[in-house]
């Protein structure tokens, strides 16, 4: 039996940052879905960030109190036999498991020039840290970010 371990937003977009439209994931249960780091640390109302803002320690104990529980039933589920796949989303600086976004500089509100980079999200490396930690076997696989206008 094969477990999904999926972003939030995959299966709840109105936890995004307004403008990302829908990425078409239909998951297959069984599934477990994570909470969203970022809307429960920012809020709804959230401006786009990237991981080198999220790189403090505080956000990252943030992301690691999150992870603790999830960890600890994936683990069971684990040692029943389950194969785990770990769900990401590129370009998240909190949920991208290959891609994330560096950049922002900081500063007063505006267009910000940002970039996708070869990484993970910090979300997604305190999650993966912890269960190599446990010696839990997962994979991972990314859905790709589309994006729309803002209304």
């Amino acid at each position: 039996m094969e477990i999904q371990v999926v972003a939030h937003c995959l299966l709840n977009p109105h936890t995004r940052v307004k403008g990302l439209g829908p990425l078409g994931f239909r998951p297959e249960p069984p599934l477990i879905q994570l909470p969203c780091p970022e809307a429960l640390y920012l809020g709804l109302d959230r401006w786009a960030v990237t991981r080198n803002q999220l790189e403090v320690p505080e956000f990252r104990r943030f992301c690691g109190s999150l992870i603790v529980r999830y960890a600890d039933m994936i683990e069971l589920l684990a040692s029943k036999g389950a194969s785990i796949k770990i769900v990401g989303v590129a370009g998240s600086p909190c949920c991208g498991v290959f891609t994330t976004s560096d950049g922002y500089q900081g500063g007063r509100v505006q267009e910000s020039p940002h970039r996708h980079v070869t990484g993970m999200g910090v979300f997604m490396e305190e999650l993966t840290r912890e269960l190599e930690r446990r010696g839990v076997a997962f994979e991972c696989q990314e859905m790709i970010r589309k994006y729309r206008a803002s209304k």
